[in-house]
């Protein structure tokens, strides 16, 4: 950079972040370093509704001109990106202000999901190895780290640690006893922001971030199944037994197995774990069911079958590991009291679900079904717990309720249509597998989720197992429907994509006929 081009820096953080904050020092080194400077904010809200950004460009002046300064990001003319979330970096690279001929970006690696990430049909969570290689392939230089870890080993905040990066990899004509004479000027939380600011500074001196494998952008990926809550197995004879019954698997598969054996004796029983093995084994056993095959399907069926009814969101909420990540997140000092209050709104099949089916049914009938029972349930105080721990406890009796025999009935009849397309196309099989991942949620998300693979199962799948829907046609119809599905809950999208697909079945009808 030459005196008279200024450096232009963007920052990209989310609603409460302390973004402005960092902004701040940023502008407030720079001027005490005699330079001049121009700052914008865009602020945006809580929740990932809205874009926060803050944009600074910075110029050390020269005669007796003032010079003139942007108020805007222009795409391909960034230097700096600073980024305190993977998406949020990933999203100012679609922007085209991250460009391989110029910008260092300086990313926090760690992900906090987008409401539509949350809210999607199956899973909707953009991939953090396609997030990080986008960055790689599109930034001059890379810092990607995790300085979310980095800001809570040093009990500070993560803005803190940006600068300190910042500082260390001297990308700014600013010296990092101006960046600390800033914060002390600022006068707030002085020294836990001076921790954070030297453990980042520690960082970019190390150079010890990874370093993403440049590449295309790649498709999100789903994480690999994991429980929250893994039951431990003992290294003992139990544990050689484990290794016994799952080298039955493929090896692709076993690490699913192994963390959905110990989900799902938590959630219900070791032979209920049992149960999904042998069902596992089932398909497994099947030609065509390969080693990549199998895991997508024991993680599909480990999901299902550990469903988050009223029972297990009981059992969840009483997590001693829970209370201590609340109480994590309130910054509650040793000896502080933790109050916690549950918001809970279970509607008529939630509660009703709980009955055995035969009653259970008959009340459904007689219940409108956009009721709803609001509860407050403080679960620091001794009833709220009990009222908790009863309902947890009920896991014993689940096996006898409503909801339990639905989704039995429901995974018996996926696994079926998985092993009848297995034996007429392995492609097709796949995507089979995969509409799983509609069925998800409770209440109307429930429903409309179950409502659309039923609509899948009956309109394409069946048809394509019965040749009615030609074999070339068999599995991109099924992914298809089952993409229409998801980008549109409501059902409408899925409508049109199976009309169409019945129009490309109609003449192999009349021919046959």
């Amino acid at each position: 950079m030459t005196d008279a081009q200024p450096i232009r820096l963007l920052i990209a953080a989310l609603g409460g972040e302390g973004g402005g904050v960092l902004a701040g020092w940023i502008s407030e080194a720079a001027a005490a370093a005699g330079l001049s400077i121009s700052r914008t904010s865009i602020p945006g809200v809580a929740q990932r509704t809205g874009a926060t950004t803050y944009y600074i460009e910075m110029v050390r002046a020269t005669g007796s001109a003032v010079p003139i300064l942007g108020l805007n990001p222009a795409p391909g003319e960034v230097d700096i990106l600073l980024a305190t979330e993977l998406l949020e970096a990933a999203r100012m690279v679609q922007a085209g202000f991250v460009t391989p001929a110029r910008t260092l970006v300086i990313a926090a690696d760690r992900r906090v999901y987008a409401t539509d990430e949350k809210v999607a049909m199956a899973d909707g969570r953009a991939g953090k190895e396609g997030l990080s290689a986008a960055l790689a392939r599109f930034s001059k230089r890379l810092v990607l780290a995790d300085l979310a870890a980095v800001a809570a080993a040093s009990q500070s905040q993560l803005n803190a640690v940006v600068l300190g990066v910042l500082a260390g990899v001297q990308a700014l004509p600013i010296g990092a006893a101006t960046f600390r004479a800033t914060i002390r000027a600022e006068g707030k939380a002085v020294d836990a922001n001076l921790r954070g600011f030297e453990a980042g500074l520690k960082v970019a001196e190390a150079g010890a971030w990874p370093a993403p494998r440049p590449g295309p952008y790649s498709a999100p990926h789903p994480a690999p199944y994991s429980a929250p809550h893994p039951a431990p197995l003992p290294t003992d004879a139990r544990e050689e037994g484990m290794n016994a019954e799952l080298a039955r698997f493929p090896p692709e598969a076993r690490a699913v197995l192994r963390e959905a054996v110990a989900r799902l004796t938590d959630y219900q029983s070791a032979a209920y774990a049992a149960r999904y093995l042998a069902r596992v084994q089932r398909v497994a056993g099947e030609p065509g069911a390969d080693g990549a095959f199998v895991r997508e399907l024991a993680r599909h069926l480990a999901v299902r079958m550990s469903v988050e009814d009223v029972i297990r969101v009981a059992q969840l909420k009483l997590r001693d590991a829970r209370l201590a990540r609340v109480a994590r997140e309130a910054r509650a000092r040793q000896g502080d009291i933790v109050d916690i209050t549950e918001y809970m709104k279970p509607g008529p099949e939630e509660v009703l679900g709980l009955l055995p089916p035969g009653p259970a049914r008959w009340a459904l009938q007689r219940v409108r079904h956009d009721r709803s029972w609001p509860l407050k349930v403080r679960t620091t105080r001794l009833s709220g717990f009990l009222r908790l721990r009863l309902l947890a406890g009920l896991r014993v009796w689940r096996p006898r309720t409503l909801r339990f025999a639905e989704e039995e009935a429901w995974a018996e009849r996926w696994l079926g249509l998985v092993q009848r397309a297995l034996a007429v196309d392995p492609a097709a099989a796949r995507e089979v597998v995969a509409t799983a991942a509609l069925v998800r949620g409770y209440a109307d998300t429930y429903k409309r989720g179950l409502a659309n693979w039923t609509r899948i199962a009956e309109a394409v799948v069946e048809p394509g197992l019965s040749g009615a829907l030609p074999r070339a046609h068999f599995a991109d119809a099924v992914l298809q429907a089952r993409l229409a599905a998801v980008k549109d809950p409501d059902g409408e999208a899925l409508a049109a994509t199976i009309a169409a697909i019945t129009r490309i079945a109609a003449p192999e009808t009349l021919a046959a006929e």
